[in-house]
């Protein structure tokens, strides 16, 4: 393809900036109180990232009305509804350096903060942090191509995510210095056009959590949305702010090569957001995972991935395929519902050979345990329910429990999409970029 005739990459009405790095989203008339008295400000709305990623306000006034605020209490700032929809930029940056200055200093957290409306919004934009890289489609802007375009779809929706053109310096210092930014700006509309009620953009971005955060190990969240109407204009954004983990080494599914994995993954989610009780099952059962992506101790992170199995394998088993009634499940051993679990994906429940580790502690308990999900509920228990007389577990174990009790998990939630596609498994040794494993049901 001819270099000129590559798309150019979305743009952001928000500075991506470095690592860390705060910037404005606001400056002018805030609304302050401190519960008994209300006064008018000249003020600024600010991203933080550290500690945690937070929108801020501060201002300053001569305002005689504030004189007895004591700054001890909870004092709220929000922008009163008729100002101007102002995305940040350099606009705001001049703004800010002409605020007057005042005897009372005042900074804190802005409340949550949804500003105009989405009677008409056709289109709507949002920023990405903390997102590993995924080879797409090429795309150029800034002097030159980068292969960073993803397109999806999920549902009613569709989806064109791209990454930032200096993403190679951006996470070499992310891995240097931990924390945040911004490395995707993406937007998203609806396959016939129609305008997008606010509640229906809350369940986008539920989803774009859900599907985002499973794929990669991490809790990411957008952040930052704009939406824009029929006519392209700017009517609504979005300042609140949902759980972004900290950029930290994380085991994740989707591989660096694996844009049709990420497709498919996307869409096989978005077949099912419409059903309230799909999406509920699927928002629980991805938080069990990423509570299981946390190493940190091993032995409740791979309890959390037990308790994940055992949520899919009631609604596998009982819900979906109707095995079992509910009272013939309850009394059936944990491992063994986790085993009917697997077998109805084609999933082996076997000890593999290679964790040499967890098959010597499912040998050496009494009586010895003859499947994984066996061993890793016997350890499991002695978490949960702790006894002085039961077998105690050395590191060695507990890792690969946890790489298999992931892995158990990782592919319960790919058959319940309908995945057909590859993904990185934690059992697998290597870890190199293209190491990917297709699923065992898998045409």
């Amino acid at each position: 393809m001819i270099p000129g005739a590559l798309p150019s990459p979305i743009t952001s009405n928000y500075p991506l900036g470095d690592p860390n790095e705060s910037f404005d989203l606001y400056s002018g008339i805030l609304a302050a109180s401190d519960g008994a008295t209300s006064v008018n400000v000249d003020g600024t709305v600010r991203w933080d990232w550290l500690p945690t990623p937070r929108i801020t306000y501060a201002f300053s006034t001569d305002d005689p009305k504030t004189n007895a605020w004591d700054l001890g209490e909870n004092i709220e700032a929000s922008v009163p509804d008729g100002e101007p929809l102002v995305p940040g930029g350099t606009e705001i940056t001049a703004a800010r350096e002409a605020q007057s200055a005042g005897n009372l200093s005042v900074e804190g957290r802005l409340v949550p903060t949804v500003r105009g409306n989405t009677s008409d919004v056709r289109r709507v934009t949002f920023l990405l942090p903390n997102v590993p890289q995924v080879n797409g489609e090429w795309i150029r802007g800034f002097g030159h191509s980068w292969n960073g375009r993803w397109i999806l779809e999920a549902g009613d929706w569709q989806f064109i995510i791209d990454e930032r053109h200096d993403r190679v310096p951006v996470r070499s210092r992310l891995r240097r210095s931990g924390g945040y930014a911004f490395t995707h700006v993406g937007e998203f509309t609806r396959k016939d056009g129609a305008a997008m009620p606010e509640d229906e953009i809350s369940n986008v971005f539920h989803l774009l959590r859900c599907v985002f955060s499973f794929a990669f190990g991490r809790a990411i969240s957008p952040a930052l949305a704009s939406g824009y109407d029929s006519n392209e204009v700017l009517t609504w954004l979005d300042w609140r702010v949902f759980h972004i983990a900290p950029w930290q080494p994380a085991s994740q599914i989707i591989d660096e090569t694996g844009i049709a994995d990420l497709k498919q993954l996307f869409s096989g989610f978005g077949s099912l957001w419409s059903d309230q009780f799909a999406r509920d099952l699927l928002s629980n059962a991805v938080s069990y995972y990423l509570e299981c992506n946390d190493m940190n101790p091993l032995h409740l992170a791979a309890s959390a991935g037990q308790a994940g199995l055992e949520l899919l394998a009631y609604e596998r088993l009982v819900e979906e395929q109707q095995v079992f009634t509910s009272a013939q499940y309850k009394p059936r051993k944990a491992h063994e519902n986790i085993s009917a679990l697997l077998a109805s994906y084609g999933i082996s429940d076997a000890l593999p050979s290679g964790l040499a580790n967890l098959c010597g502690a499912a040998g050496s308990v009494n009586p010895p345990c003859g499947t994984g999900p066996e061993i890793i509920t016997r350890m499991r228990n002695g978490v949960i329910h702790p006894s002085r007389k039961k077998p105690k577990f050395n590191t060695s174990q507990w890792l690969e429990a946890w790489e298999l009790v992931s892995s158990y998990l990782i592919l319960s939630i790919l058959g319940r999409v309908s995945f057909n596609g590859r993904y990185r498994d934690p059992v697998n040794p290597q870890r190199h970029s293209g190491a990917v494993t297709k699923v065992p049901w898998a045409p």
